[in-house]
């Protein structure tokens, strides 16, 4: 995440030196109003995700929301070059603040992710509740230090439970064409609500059936991997789980969460 800062604040800073060669007030040149569009368009794609945590500082990271949307807003027309200058600027003074907080974070033991930042974000809209679990277990494992992480391995396996019951309710599965319970279960299994979440994914009527064989075959190695995720959890849940072995479930549930909430 902080390589993405980096990266555009170096490009935010050879960009404004490049407008120190323009002759005139107002800058009329097609090719680099296109080439500060696509700053501001990389910011909101690739940095922006990476700043709504909440230890992301919201003075520095609103600021430069402000500045890069003053910037698209300036690109539609021939705006002036010190204006253009004066929000690459601006910009850049508040992204290096936030940069030397994501790289303190990363000594600091933040596992955070892209992918976890997509997860959350995803889950925040759809089920706080889970988001938060998921969001809190990322928090606990940045730890360097803990006494139990048994926590941690807890909201991992509530995030991925809540996901799936939320996405596919017993009685929509129950319901679904097809369905038959399997034997020695109470109520449909984590392979079948994987395998009904994906079914409902608007699959192509034109796709041949070879395509749909592999399709069931990809969808029944999805469910079985789901189900051995959650149970690796609760197995976590009640052990003595060292750190290590919560992240390798950390691993896993990152996968699983990003297919079904197609984040991946």
């Amino acid at each position: 995440m902080a390589s993405n800062i980096t990266l555009l604040l170096a490009d935010l800073e050879k960009t404004r030196k490049s407008l120190n060669s323009v002759g005139s007030p107002q800058l009329h040149a097609a090719n680099k109003r296109v080439a500060l569009r696509q700053l501001a368009e990389r910011y909101f794609s690739e940095v922006r995700p990476s700043l709504e945590d909440a230890s992301s500082p919201s003075e520095h990271r609103d600021e430069v929301d402000t500045a890069m949307k003053d910037l698209l807003a300036l690109c539609h027309k021939r705006g002036s070059v010190a204006k253009y200058k004066e929000l690459l600027r601006r910009a850049k003074g508040h992204l290096i603040h936030l940069d030397t907080g994501l790289v303190v974070r990363c000594q600091e033991g933040e596992i955070r992710t892209g992918s976890d930042i997509k997860i959350i974000t995803t889950l925040r809209a759809l089920l706080p509740s889970a988001s938060a679990s998921y969001e809190q277990a990322l928090i606990d494992l940045s730890e360097l230090t803990r006494l139990s992480w048994r926590g941690p391995a807890t909201d991992l396996r509530e995030a991925l439970r809540e996901t799936l019951d939320h996405l596919a309710p017993d009685g929509d599965v129950i319901a679904s064409p097809g369905y038959k319970a399997e034997p020695n279960t109470q109520g449909p299994t984590m392979k079948q609500k994987v395998r009904y979440i994906l079914k409902h994914r608007g699959r192509s009527k034109a796709v041949s059936a070879t395509a749909e064989d592999a399709t069931l075959a990809i969808d029944e190695a999805i469910g079985a991997f789901v189900r051995s995720v959650y149970t690796r959890s609760s197995v976590s849940t009640h052990t003595a789980t060292d750190k290590n072995e919560v992240l390798r479930v950390l691993e896993l549930v990152r996968v699983v969460l990003g297919e079904l909430l197609e984040t991946r």
